[in-house]
């Protein structure tokens, strides 16, 4: 059936598949089965609507609530909210259900848990199990790393959004299981690589996109099987090493081949998405899936729709950033190994959670918040499971008439600035356009201005000392300071590459420049004309094959 998104006015579609899972999820309380109603808002609403309690790159200096210690924080300190260090937030010196509330029936439901939520105190950044990584957030089992976030399983990475299983890589996105990668973007098995794009099992490889199964490639696309290619011609080793060998460690030369790199990007082909080794799932950057809809971003999951970020997870839809197992979840922002969990943000390691936030090890919750270890809690007050049951299910019919029940939580009630979530990189909106919807808009820190004499960076980086660590250096794009970490000149040393000019926020701006948003068109493909749906909409310059036509182009 067609519906009218709310906010909107656009239509969009609910199929039956979709009334099936609704009807699946919906749970029962005190022997009453409550149906979890059809969406009122477009899939793309719902996801500005969820990803707008999430930030993954602006960091605060804040204080804990607890010892008054200076923190980092993804919490501005003039939000209202609480934060405890990780060490104070897990250990036995409080209590989250000392904050517990009674249900009111004068109130709205969201409004109680609001409350709830801005007293109950909040891990200053949402990290687990890592070693040395202050500055991360959305991250597990790192080692360290330093301004990275939503990435598992790394060790001395900088500077990068979803890095996987991956060693000393700096500047990088989307990257699985590689090591010694520089300005790479949406690459798996990758080693010692600069400038690469798209590509898999690539080594030795600098400013390509498009390679699979290829080493020792400068400036080249839509290659397979390939060594010793420059500009996609073959050259004898010594030939290719020579030639290579103008562009390393200079900064203009790097320029200069950023340059004709993005000439020869701008050339070649593209397929209609980026699908491997999966079956029935339309979206992009889908690996290893099957039956996921109108999903992105996608690894070694099944029968998902309208998913953003997932990793092993199983019959879930309208959900983000979702690692590690979770299965059975609607309408849900940030998890690792879950199962039945809904409506729900930061729940990790839990069972049976309904519209609850930052809890982990709990199961039957419903309206909670920074519980651990917890069971039959609702606004974080302990229940028997007779008790939880009844008071469920007299909360959830409030809800119904409120027009609560199905709804994910309002982005009135993110502690999150607008411009500071997630939700600003998928679905950018201007200061003006924030403070007209009456979401939050975080005024940016003023910054100062270097009042010392202006430190020249040497253009090779063979000519750069170490004193470098200890000057601050100012962005050429937006005026603000940086500095080079000791650890990031070894890399930069290392791996024969400049040293940037930009600062790490514009250089992060411009790499996630490289991502198609997450709308699908129908258009048609450029050789065949059959028709398709991709994330590159009909009025783009680029060309872009279906499947069978890249095949045979590529291949």
């Amino acid at each position: 059936m067609l519906k009218t998104c709310e906010i909107t006015s656009k239509q969009f579609e609910i199929t039956n598949s979709d009334l099936e899972f609704l009807t699946k999820i919906s749970p029962t309380f005190n022997g009453k089965r409550f149906e979890i109603p059809p969406p009122t808002i477009s899939p793309e609403e719902r996801m500005r609507r969820r990803t707008a309690h999430r930030n993954e790159w602006s960091f605060h200096h804040n204080k804990s609530a607890m010892s008054g210690k200076p923190l980092i924080s993804i919490y501005r300190p003039d939000s209202g909210y609480k934060v405890y260090s990780h060490d104070e937030w897990f250990s036995d010196k409080w209590d989250p259900i000392n904050y517990g509330q009674d249900f009111n029936e004068n109130k709205s439901f969201f409004e109680q848990l609001h409350e709830l939520d801005k007293n109950v105190p909040k891990l200053t950044t949402t990290a687990f199990n890592n070693e040395n990584c202050e500055f991360t957030s959305g991250t597990g089992c790192c080692k360290n790393c330093y301004l990275i976030n939503c990435s598992e399983y790394d060790e001395d990475c900088y500077y990068g959004k979803l890095i996987q299983s991956s060693k000393n890589c700096v500047d990088c996105a989307f990257i699985y299981d590689c090591e010694l990668m520089y300005e790479c973007f949406y690459v798996r098995n990758g080693y010692n690589c600069k400038f690469v794009y798209y590509s898999q099992n690539v080594v030795d490889c600098w400013f390509c996109d498009d390679l699979k199964n290829c080493q020792n490639c400068f400036l080249c696309t839509n290659l397979v099987g390939k060594k010793y290619h420059f500009f996609n011609q073959a050259l004898a080793k010594e030939e290719y090493e020579k030639r290579v060998k103008e562009f390393v460690g200079s900064f203009q030369n790097f320029e200069s081949a950023k340059k004709l790199f993005n000439d020869l990007r701008a050339k070649r082909i593209y397929k209609y998405a980026n699908i491997i080794n999966s079956e029935n799932c339309t979206g992009d950057f889908i690996n290893n899936c099957k039956n996921c809809l109108n999903s992105f971003e996608m690894n070694d999951s099944q029968d998902c729709k309208n998913i953003q970020v997932g990793v092993n997870i199983k019959d879930c839809m309208d959900c983000s950033n979702m690692y590690i197992k979770p299965e059975l979840s609607y309408e849900v922002l940030s998890t690792l190994e879950t199962y039945n969990i809904h409506f729900c943000l930061n729940v990790y390691y839990s069972n049976n959670m309904w519209y609850c936030l930052n809890c982990k090890s709990c199961k039957n919750c419903f309206g909670c918040s920074g519980l651990q270890n917890q069971e039959y809690c609702i606004l974080n007050k302990k229940y028997s499971k007779e008790e939880y049951e009844k008071l469920t299910a007299k909360i959830i019919t409030h809800m119904q008439k409120n027009t609560e029940w199905g709804e994910y939580f309002p982005i009135s009630m993110s502690a999150i600035p607008y411009n500071e979530s997630v939700a600003q990189d998928y679905l950018p909106l201007s200061k003006k356009e924030i403070e007209n919807k009456n979401f939050k808009y975080g005024q940016e820190d003023p910054f100062s201005k270097h009042q010392g004499p202006e430190y020249e960076i040497p253009d090779n980086i063979i000519n750069v000392k170490n004193e470098i660590t200890d000057k601050i250096l100012t962005c050429q794009e937006s005026g603000k300071l940086y500095k080079i970490l000791p650890a990031e000149l070894k890399f930069y040393k290392q791996m024969q590459v400049p040293i940037p000019r930009l600062c790490p926020n514009e250089r992060y701006r411009l790499r996630l420049k490289n991502r198609n948003s997450f709308t699908l068109y129908n258009r048609t493909c450029t050789k065949c004309f059959k028709p398709m749906q991709s994330t590159y909409s009909p009025n783009r310059p680029e060309i872009i094959y279906c499947e069978e036509c890249y095949l045979k182009e590529i291949i």
